[in-house]
């Protein structure tokens, strides 16, 4: 993650799983699911929350903190069906490991660095 995210490592701060996505036991992506941020307007506004739901409930939220298609595997298609396998998985993994569920997945993405195709 650190030589080739643009964000680097990331600190394992609250809940965190990591995901390595493979092809004939090669490495071809690296995730990572974090705890949800404390505070986001837009996703608490989204979601309907008031302030004095917020907090009891943010541990039913996780953040795709990481998402790396390693630099040798850009392949088109690759990095949605990585997402969309590791999405089936995540909930059972995340209450095997931290014993609660998951009900959303947010993730943020940098406009300037990444764009839908046309």
């Amino acid at each position: 993650m650190q030589a080739h995210h643009y964000l680097g490592l990331l600190a394992k701060i609250g809940e965190n799983l990591w995901y390595v996505a493979t092809i004939l036991d090669e490495w071809v992506a690296l995730l990572s699911f974090s705890s949800a941020a404390l505070k986001c307007g837009v996703r608490d506004r989204w979601i309907g929350w008031d302030f004095r739901h917020q907090y009891s409930r943010l541990n039913l939220l996780t953040n795709n903190s990481r998402f790396l298609i390693l630099p040798e595997w850009h392949y088109p298609n690759l990095a949605s069906k990585t997402l969309s396998l590791c999405l089936k998985r995540l909930p059972g993994d995340w209450q095997a490991h931290f014993g609660h569920p998951l009900l959303l997945v947010e993730t943020f993405v940098d406009p300037a660095r990444f764009q839908a195709p046309l």
